[in-house]
């Protein structure tokens, strides 16, 4: 899957991640950490019930790795880890290693 810009990849990763989550979760994060063409993904959310872990969250490691072609600079490269937060509001946080 091709997004136009990172924005688009942005929303489709909210998208994933709320789809996955249990109702009334109030942010999930994901830390994701590329090698070559494995991706490792750490998801946890947190709810007022307490937190907990999502495995196999459809689409997300083709998600990142296409965020990752996105983001990636001449000088950089593609970053090799990635946090990303999603709030319940739908406002999102990113920040990159490379």
């Amino acid at each position: 899957m091709n997004f136009p810009d990172q924005l688009t990849c942005y929303k489709a990763i909210g998208a994933a991640l709320s789809k996955a989550a249990p109702s009334g979760w109030s942010s999930i994060q994901a830390d994701i950490v590329l090698s070559g063409s494995k991706v490792d993904a750490v998801v946890s959310y947190q709810a007022p019930t307490g937190s907990g872990h999502l495995v196999g969250v459809p689409m997300l490691a083709r998600y990142f790795h296409e965020l990752a072609r996105l983001v990636s600079t001449e000088e950089k490269g593609l970053f090799k880890s990635c946090s990303f937060k999603l709030e319940q509001s739908g406002q999102y946080h990113t920040d990159f290693s490379y």
